[in-house]
């Protein structure tokens, strides 16, 4: 069972256009229904989408007890109040079809319609820090372990990142720059991102690793699981293509965004990653690395 993913559509709406996202995220911890929203949320906001309204499918297994939905319920019912989500829908029941506590959010908004536009030669931003989405489901899901690896303040300074995973004022921000090109991290990490960047685009790209930004706190749990952080799911963190990437990142940076150029937009199929002198090819997304911690987590109540 993969642990997260999203589905976007959107209709036309005289002049403007209906947007909808849906997102969903497994597993133990009571925050799961949190990232969904969050991923449904970032989705509206790449698009320019406003005022969003929710709908909540809520999934526990059969052998759970009441308090599990209850927990789930709660958490995203606060997050959507402190983001001024109307929940219009919200439906949970137990079911023997899931191994894990699953989390489904469906959110819809409007946006007026922009070109998406991508050329070879533009650059390629990256805004907050690969695997940082991932890393803090890590800790919601694995805890107990973690604190016996790791000194509190280090367990703290994760803690403190939980609300990056929602998309902030780099959007509206870039979008004032004339940027119009927005890719989600999620699934699959930065490398699945940069994949489906330059499939819409019909075109290549070439990125070097060592300018994308990673927090040593990622490491370092990716390092204690024996995971690949930059195929890790990171929520809130974005893509953009840009003219002049460096204007972009100085901008974001000057407004204490967290933004790096890290490569550009191709005249070529080639999808090619440069670490010093070796030089990769980006493969077809792999599944999240989160999958691996998901598949050991135990069940509980």
């Amino acid at each position: 069972m993969e642990g997260n993913g999203h589905k976007m559509m959107s209709t036309k709406l005289q002049g403007e256009r209906a947007v909808s996202a849906t997102a969903f995220a497994c597993g133990q911890s009571k925050e799961i229904g949190v990232h969904a929203l969050a991923e449904s949320l970032n989705e509206l906001a790449a698009a320019g989408a406003g005022a969003a309204e929710a709908r909540v499918h809520i999934m526990i297994p059969d052998g759970y007890g009441r308090p599990r939905l209850t927990a789930v319920q709660k958490q995203i019912e606060k997050a959507c109040g402190a983001r001024g989500v109307k929940i219009i829908f919200l439906e949970q029941y137990k079911t023997p079809a899931a191994a894990l506590p699953l989390v489904s959010v469906t959110c819809t908004g409007t946006a007026e319609y922009t070109d998406r536009v991508i050329r070879p030669g533009q650059d390629i931003v990256l805004t907050k820090w690969a695997g940082l989405g991932g890393m803090v489901r890590i800790l919601q899901e694995k805890e107990d372990e973690l604190e016996e690896r790791f000194a509190p303040a280090f367990i703290k300074q994760i803690k403190e990142f939980a609300d990056e995973i929602f998309a902030g004022e780099e959007l509206p921000a870039a979008r004032q720059m004339g940027v119009s090109v927005f890719c989600q991290v999620t699934q699959g990490g930065i490398f699945a991102a940069l994949w489906n960047l330059a499939r819409e685009a019909e075109t290549g790209l070439s990125v070097d690793m060592k300018k994308i930004p990673v927090r040593q706190e990622t490491i370092e749990v990716c390092e204690n699981y024996r995971l690949n952080p930059y195929q890790l799911m990171s929520a809130g963190s974005f893509l953009m293509v840009a003219e002049n990437g460096r204007e972009l990142a100085r901008e974001l940076t000057g407004r204490g965004m967290k933004a790096a150029v890290i490569g550009r937009m191709t005249d070529n199929n080639d999808k090619v990653i440069q670490n010093g002198e070796e030089i990769r090819f980006i493969d077809r997304p792999a599944p999240d690395e989160l999958n691996k911690i998901l598949g050991h987590t135990k069940r509980g109540e």
